[in-house]
C-alpha cells in the first residue's frame, strides 16, 4: 500500500507498506507529474519502515516510472528515505554516486519529523560555468584521451562525441584514456537523447583497450558486473598509475 502524506508544496512524500500493487505505483506516478507540473524544483519524502513486499507487475510499472522520469531527477536537490534496512542503505549509496546533485539522506523508522524538515529545505543550486569534461592531446591518432573533473552534461558529451566520430571514421580500432580527475556523476537530461545511446553502442565495436586512471571503486565494481556483456578489454589504475595506464594502451 502506498499512502500520499501532507507536505509543504515542492515536497512528495510518500509511505509505503505492507504489499505494494500496480494501482497504487500509477498513482505516485500522476502526483509525482504534478509536483513538477507546479514547481521547478521538488523534494521528497519516502518512508519504507512498514514495507514488506512489492507485485510482479508493481515491480514492472515502477521500472518504467522511474526510467521515465531519469531527465527530471536534476530538478530533485534532496530525498529523505525513511528504512532500518540494510539494502536501502546500499542503495543509497550508490544513488549518491550515480547522481551527486540529489542529497539522499538515511532516517530511522521514527524519524519521520526530521526527514520531512530535511525535505522542506530547498538548498542553493551550485553551478559552475567550467566544462566537467576536457579532451587530452595524445602522440597517436588510434588513442583518444580525456579528462572528468564535475558532473557531466549534454554539453560535456558534445564535445567528446565529434572527436570519437572521426576517429572512428579513420580508424578501425582506437583506445581510450580517462582519467578521473573528480567524477561528479552525470546531469540524467543526458539518459532522454537517444542519438547518444545510439552513439555509444556504434563506438563499442571501435574500442579496443579502454584505460580508466583514478576512478571510484563502485565505478570499478560496476565495470566488473557488465564486462561479459560489452567486447572491451577494460583496466582499472589507481590515481597515481597514470604511466602503467598509458603503458598497457600502447602494448
Amino acid at each position: 500500500m502506498i499512502t500520499i502524506k501532507k507536505s509543504p508544496e515542492h515536497v512528495l512524500s510518500i509511505s509505503l507498506s505492507n504489499t505494494v500493487e500496480q494501482l497504487e505505483i500509477k498513482k505516485i506516478a500522476e502526483a509525482f507529474k504534478e509536483k513538477f507540473v507546479a514547481n521547478d524544483r521538488v523534494n521528497m519524502v519516502v518512508d519504507m519502515s512498514q514495507w514488506s513486499d512489492i507485485t510482479g507487475d508493481a515491480m514492472v510499472e515502477d521500472a518504467k516510472f522511474e526510467l521515465g522520469q531519469l531527465g527530471k531527477v536534476s530538478r530533485v536537490s534532496r530525498m529523505a528515505v525513511i528504512s532500518n534496512k540494510q539494502f536501502v542503505k546500499a542503495i543509497i549509496n550508490v544513488m549518491g554516486s550515480l547522481f551527486p546533485m540529489v542529497e539522499v539522506k538515511l532516517f530511522g523508522p521514527q524519524e519521520y519529523d526530521q526527514a520531512l524538515a530535511f525535505a522542506s529545505e530547498m538548498p542553493t543550486i551550485k553551478t559552475s560555468d567550467k566544462p566537467a569534461l576536457t579532451i587530452i592531446e595524445t602522440d597517436s591518432p588510434k588513442i583518444i584521451g580525456y579528462e572528468i573533473d564535475g558532473t557531466l552534461t549534454e554539453q560535456d558529451i558534445e564535445t567528446v562525441m565529434p572527436v570519437l566520430k572521426e576517429a572512428f571514421g579513420k580508424e578501425d580500432k582506437i583506445d581510450l584514456f580517462a582519467r578521473m580527475k573528480n567524477f561528479g556523476g552525470f546531469d540524467p537530461v543526458i539518459l532522454n537523447d537517444p542519438s547518444l545511446f545510439a552513439a555509444k553502442f556504434s563506438a563499442i565495436g571501435h574500442v579496443r583497450r579502454y584505460a580508466v586512471v583514478g576512478a571510484p571503486g563502485w565505478m570499478k565494481n560496476l565495470a566488473g558486473m557488465v564486462s561479459s556483456i560489452f567486447p572491451i578489454a577494460m583496466t582499472f589504475f589507481d590515481a597515481d598509475q597514470e604511466e602503467e595506464a598509458w603503458a598497457w594502451l600502447k602494448s
